[in-house]
């Protein structure tokens, strides 16, 4: 089976696994961008806030008021790298994951 056979084949397992990955590095980019530039209004640094905020809206919700704003972003890697885990675990015991190899 080909990489392209197996995409087209277990769409439902990689499409978000991959949008999870993808949200997980821009959730990095964002925060080391805002460790280099701090509140400058910078355009790169905007662009990765407007994808990231509604996910770390989300986790700020369920995070005490107490944590700051930093920390919150390191809470939004970790819940997003647990729902990877999970989704992959999920598949994997409903037997839909797909194999590897021939």
């Amino acid at each position: 089976m080909t990489p392209t056979e197996s995409l087209i084949q277990h769409w439902w397992f990689h499409i978000p696994n991959l949008l999870l990955a993808a949200m997980i590095y821009t959730v990095i980019g964002r925060y080391i961008l805002e460790l280099v530039f701090g509140d400058k209004d910078v355009v790169i640094v905007n662009v990765f806030r407007s994808v990231t905020d509604p996910v770390i809206k989300l986790v700020r919700l369920i995070t005490p008021a107490v944590v700051p704003n930093g920390v919150v972003i390191v809470f939004t890697l970790m819940w997003l790298m647990a729902a990877r885990m999970l989704w992959f675990l999920t598949a994997v015991a409903a037997g839909m994951s797909p194999s590897v190899g021939v």
